[in-house]
């Protein structure tokens, strides 16, 4: 049987990405290999093994970029000792620097931008229908992505998200529901709703989610879970946050990024909320929806950040106790208009920023994860219904594990009676 090895950098939609692909792949006749970031000689071994490798790589941060270019460059003595071995390099860096990388990368055979899969189909002269895909689905794990909207309107100033994945396109409901009841039947436990941003998803999101749960309870037999990913402050709607209190499938978890503490960088943003109107959002989550986890982004070494402007952010890191933070070092990308701003913050500033910032943001996780101590939690594919990560002998089965001790960004515990099978 023919070998393909799939190698991914960036967001949850480009996770989202590499899994379609891979599941063209496999109806049509291939076998994925996985290699893990420590084999060594035998990833190299293992890659000499493939007829086919995908590159998927993002351009919204640098450091993903680097990493796919890399990688994808690292590849060529693979093409030279098998010149039969097929190189795909994707994401939203081909549609921003399609001329640069493949002179950058002679030896790849196929780019394919966003939202663009069918161009693998072409490549292999083959499209297989959904029904057709994913046949080890469930191996990969309990929990699939479904995308349910593609592209950006927001054009946040250091967001290069619109210019390379366009303006916002959302499937219909009915397109979605199919996709869920297909996933369901192949035993799927969890689905995340995914798109840049969901609360503005064109159908109504709060009535999609209400679509959802009727589906589920209707039709489907074993799906547990429902999460979304990512949500946008001002779009942000009490209907919204009424559904993820009331619906028993949707987990109490709710990301909403702030991306940074201070009025006036968010002005500079083009975020389209103040600090305020932040707080009031994450206050009516809290009063709503019992036992919630609120998690977030937020951006450091943003154009013309002061001291001050960065200490306002480290102040609402502890204002609104969030459960996570995740905290990246702003990077100029082309065409956003942040890129062009001066006062660019040095480098070397905002590294001793993020490392000053990342110690609060561990002392935060680990505080609100002490408050799960004792307590008894329901798991599924090793995470609590709030997305928290925890390590116990339930060794990847569903059950209901009791809190023992916690750790910044892991809870560890041990099982009750009561699991489920």
């Amino acid at each position: 049987m023919k070998k393909y090895y799939i190698k991914t950098y960036g967001c949850q939609m480009n996770i989202s990405d590499s899994r379609k692909m891979a599941d063209i792949l496999d109806g049509a006749g291939y076998e994925e290999i996985r290699i893990s970031e420590n084999q060594g000689i035998r990833a190299i071994r293992e890659l000499e093994q493939c007829d086919i490798i995908v590159v998927n790589t993002c351009t919204v941060r640098a450091n993903a970029e680097n990493k796919g270019l890399w990688f994808a460059k690292s590849l060529k003595h693979h093409k030279e000792k098998n010149p039969n071995l097929k190189i795909i390099f994707c994401g939203c860096i081909v549609e921003d620097k399609k001329n640069e990388i493949t002179k950058l990368l002679p030896h790849v055979d196929l780019f394919i931008p966003p939202n663009s899969s069918e161009k693998l189909e072409e490549f292999l002269v083959f499209s297989p229908s959904i029904e057709k895909r994913g046949g080890n689905r469930a191996e990969r794990g309990g929990g699939e992505f479904v995308t349910i909207m593609h592209g950006c309107n927001n054009f946040c100033s250091y967001c290069i998200v619109p210019y390379v994945r366009g303006r916002e396109k959302s499937r219909t409901p009915e397109e979605i529901l199919e996709e869920i009841r297909i996933l369901g039947n192949q035993g799927i436990r969890e689905i995340t709703l995914l798109g840049q941003n969901v609360n503005s998803y064109k159908y109504g999101f709060a009535k999609l989610l209400h679509m959802i749960e009727k589906t589920i309870e209707g039709e489907i037999r074993g799906l547990e879970r429902i999460r979304f990913l990512t949500s946008h402050p001002k779009d942000m709607s009490d209907d919204i946050i009424d559904a993820v209190a009331d619906l028993p499938h949707l987990c109490e978890h709710i990301h909403l990024p702030i991306q940074h503490g201070d009025d006036e960088i968010l002005k500079a943003m083009n975020r389209g909320y103040t600090v305020d109107d932040y707080k009031r959002i994450a206050e009516k989550i809290r009063n709503k929806i019992k036992g919630v986890a609120i998690t977030t982004d937020m951006i450091i070494g943003f154009p013309g950040e002061t001291e001050k402007h960065f200490s306002n952010s480290v102040g609402r890191i502890r204002e609104f106790a969030f459960d996570q933070v995740v905290t990246t070092i702003y990077s100029p990308r082309s065409k956003t208009a942040a890129a062009k701003m001066e006062n660019q913050v040095p480098e070397e500033i905002k590294k001793e920023r993020l490392q000053r910032i990342m110690k609060v943001t561990d002392a935060m996780a680990l505080e609100q994860n002490k408050k799960l101590v004792g307590t008894t939690q329901e798991i599924l594919n090793g995470r609590t219904r709030t997305n928290k990560i925890v390590k116990s002998n339930l060794k990847g089965q569903p059950g209901n594990v009791t809190i023992t001790s916690a750790r910044s960004y892991i809870l560890y515990g041990g099982t009750t009676n009561d699991t489920r099978k």
